[in-house]
């Protein structure tokens, strides 16, 4: 084994032993060291690469945010789609705007922007903080050497570059606050609240600013229009307070207040049909009284004049004659065994009234 390859194994083992250790700034007492700050290792490489929108990216361009960074490749088929995934999930979970999520690709000949791109609107649609970076074989190997990782080729066909599982931390300044292996949930779970914290200690203004932001002010600082004003992306909100929507999997709800606020701090939890589960929770980043601004100013939207007085319009089928109904406000409809049905007209309403289990079986046996 070469010696460079031994160095690269020895600086990951010790990033291992550190990232374990309790770190407490010298003097600190006990007391001041509750939540304690986190360590510095060093420094993030420099680095110049064009991400996904072909805009060139490199520590530049990220000072002054915090950022979980990755390496991966469009084309694996073992630990990337696993990281892949779990970096979506952090994306969720994590949802303060002062975060960036980046992807380093290991594959400079395929990974090229497009393609990128095209990998990140299948993984997460409409996620504008994740940065997919493609690289050159010389900077990648450069960046790959400075943050203490391997990228190497392989003769296993199913896995043909070997690279790191690792993702990593760095704070406002540039410098690598946490290393943290993609297999371990614990120390997943870490990151999370690693990430958080630094947020927290860099960004306390943004925390008291947002504080006094009314609901439509919250509503613009955590980019919630940049999804919902486009309905390829989210559900419209604009006169939804008070209607029927469809969920996935054939269910109906009323949007209420209830609704609106699980769909706020959940909302995979009953997703609006026709939409993937993009959007983060927020569960643990609002507190009370935003919740309450956010859900307040969502009733308070209007439906634009002249339009159908439903958010998303439904498609569904009449029950009683197998019609196609595209359903808004006024269609004519019911509720019958814990879902609602909707009809062409005010006659088949009567007849599955008559006899809702009739056509209700025939309906699902079909």
């Amino acid at each position: 084994m070469s010696k460079s390859i031994l160095f690269v194994l020895a600086g990951l083992a010790l990033a291992g032993v550190l990232y374990w250790q309790t770190v407490k700034p010298r003097g600190e007492s006990d007391a001041a060291a509750a939540t304690p700050e986190l360590p510095k290792y060093w420094d993030a490489p420099e680095f110049s690469f064009v991400d996904q929108h072909e805009r060139r990216i490199g520590p530049a361009e990220l000072r002054g945010s915090v950022w979980i960074a990755n390496f991966i490749f469009t084309t694996c088929t073992s630990i990337c789609p696993t990281m892949s995934g779990k970096m979506v999930q952090l994306q969720r979970t994590l949802a303060a705007p002062e975060l960036r999520f980046v992807s380093f690709s290991v594959d400079p000949v395929h990974d090229t922007p497009a393609v990128l791109a095209e990998y990140a609107e299948r993984w997460s649609p409409g996620e504008t903080r994740w940065i997919l970076l493609a690289t050159d074989d010389a900077g990648l190997h450069r960046t790959a050497r400075a943050i203490g990782v391997t990228v190497e080729a392989s003769d296993d066909v199913d896995n043909p570059i070997l690279h790191s599982n690792r993702f990593f931390l760095v704070d406002p300044r540039g410098v690598v606050r946490g290393v943290y292996p993609s297999d371990d949930e614990a120390a997943l779970a870490e990151l999370v609240v690693h990430a958080r914290q630094l947020v927290a200690d860099e960004f306390p203004e943004s925390r008291a600013a947002r504080a006094e932001l009314d609901g439509p002010g919250l509503f613009a600082a955590y980019g919630c229009a940049a999804c919902h004003a486009d309905p390829k992306l989210a559900p419209p909100l604009a006169g939804v307070f008070g209607k029927h929507v469809a969920l996935d999997g054939g269910a109906t709800v009323v949007v209420d207040d209830a609704y609106l606020r699980e769909s706020i701090v959940d909302p995979a939890a009953k997703l609006v049909a026709g939409y993937r589960p993009t959007m983060p929770a927020y569960g643990t980043t609002l507190v009370e009284a935003e919740l309450e601004k956010l859900v307040l100013h969502v009733r308070s939207l209007q439906a634009l004049a002249g339009a159908p007085d439903r958010a998303v319009p439904i498609e569904a089928k009449d029950p009683v004659c197998r019609m196609d109904v595209t359903a808004v406000a006024d269609t004519p409809s019911c509720e019958w065994g814990g879902r609602r049905w909707y009809f062409c007209c005010e006659d088949c309403l009567v007849d599955f009234q008559a006899n809702p289990e009739k056509y209700a079986a025939r309906f699902q046996n079909q």
